[in-house]
This record gives structure tokens, sequence and C-alpha cells, in this order.
């Protein structure tokens, strides 16, 4: 179970690590990339502990490693996605917004 708190931590510091690097972080809320960092690594230590994984010595350790790497990964895919779109978005509206 400390496994389970390790990783939900530091998926959670990687989402707000991420987040903090992104310079277009102004344009989705504060949790959007921790949540999903969180999400996707809570999901992959389900998984792993279904697999198996978790009680086999030898690959004990990948429920560790892997979900906070899954989250960062998850983060960063998010903010590489969701960030250039919204920003369109908000400056177009912003033109809009602005012709009035």
């Amino acid at each position: 179970m400390i496994s389970l708190i390790v990783a939900a931590l530091a998926a959670l510091a990687a989402g707000f690590i991420v987040r903090g690097a992104d310079r277009r972080r102004t344009r989705y809320g504060l949790f959007l990339l921790p949540g999903l960092s969180l999400a996707a690594a809570m999901v992959l230590w389900v998984g792993l502990q279904l697999g198996g994984v978790g009680s086999d010595p030898d690959l004990f350790w990948l429920t560790w490693v892997l979900p906070p790497v899954a989250g960062a990964a998850a983060a960063v895919i998010a903010a590489v996605v969701t960030g250039p779109g919204r920003e369109a978005r908000d400056a177009a509206e912003l033109e809009r917004v602005l012709r009035f």
C-alpha cells in the first residue's frame, strides 16, 4: 500500500512540475495536468497489481517506477495537445470581444 501512496504523490508532483514548465499554463486550470497525471498513474498501478507484478519479488520495483513515469508522460502529452488549441481559441475570443 505504501507503493500506492508514493506513486500517487510522485505522479502529482510530476504533474505540477509539467504544469510549471508549460509556458501556456494560464490557458487551462490549475489541476488539469496533475489530475491527468494522477489518473494515469493510478490506472497503471491498479493494472500492475492485477497483473501480479506487485507480488513478484523480481518485478516489484516496477510498481514504484512505472506509474510516476506514465503520469509524467500523460501530463506532457496533455499539455502538448491541450495548450495550443486553447491558446488559439482564447486569442480568437479575445479578438472578437475587443472588436466590439
